[in-house]
């Protein structure tokens, strides 16, 4: 859950020495860096019909916290070459305050406590189904109301780890931390729409579902993918 980039910059012929060219170099390798970032971060899924480049454009503040996020990218590497140019390699979490920035909603819903029963995580299986990840997918019962959506997530928990994580098969779904060691398995009948990314489970799993309600508030949550 990290958007990696590369910012490359070009030594000015007009500087004054070589450390100058190098120090221009440099600061044009970080703009190119912000904003190879922002593309990739303006691409990433919030849910099955709405995109980061959506909610940013249609939310002036949100474009604006998450811009001012990205400037705080970590540099990994930093390559220097023989004619002044510079690469850097940059990093930027996506778990933390910028997915709760993409998600203002989250929290905004309290998902009915239930008696988890000593579950402590769910995983969801979508093999086969070719959902598409987000930050933020639903799942629905048969009759399309939402057992799990970013609404429902602690706004505490959405920012420590997200709303959910994927992984790509049952055996580290498993293993993963997030749902610890009895998690309540739960097979995805399809997707809500073609490509997209909210599920939809069956009557009886929606209902062991929200009997999990406290776990499922705590975003405890992992979906297997193709």
């Amino acid at each position: 859950k990290t958007i990696t980039a590369t910012g490359s910059g070009a030594p000015s012929l007009k500087a004054a020495n070589v450390a100058a060219a190098r120090l221009g170099a440099e600061r044009a390798a970080k703009m190119d860096a912000f904003g190879n970032i922002i593309e990739s971060v303006k691409g990433v899924r919030i849910n099955s019909g709405e995109t980061a480049a959506d909610l940013m454009s249609n939310d002036p503040q949100v474009k604006a916290k998450v811009e001012g996020i990205i400037r705080g990218f970590k540099v990994l590497d930093t390559k220097y070459y023989s004619d002044g140019g510079v690469d850097l390699i940059v990093q930027v979490p996506l778990d933390g305050v910028l997915t709760g920035t993409l998600l203002p909603n989250a929290g905004s819903k309290t998902a009915a406590a239930g008696d988890a029963g000593g579950i402590t995580g769910i995983i969801i299986n979508a093999k086969g189904l070719k959902a598409t990840p987000a930050l933020a997918p639903r799942i629905l019962d048969d009759k399309g109301n939402a057992i799990y959506a970013a609404e429902l997530v602690k706004s505490d928990a959405v920012t420590s780890h997200g709303v959910c994580s994927y992984e790509k098969s049952m055996d580290a779904a498993m293993k993963d931390k997030r749902v610890a060691d009895k998690p309540l398995i739960v097979k995805a009948m399809k997707l809500a729409s073609k490509g997209g990314s909210d599920l939809v489970v069956s009557a009886a799993d929606a209902a062991k579902l929200q009997k999990a309600g406290s776990v499922l508030a705590d975003g405890k949550v992992v979906i297997v993918v193709d």
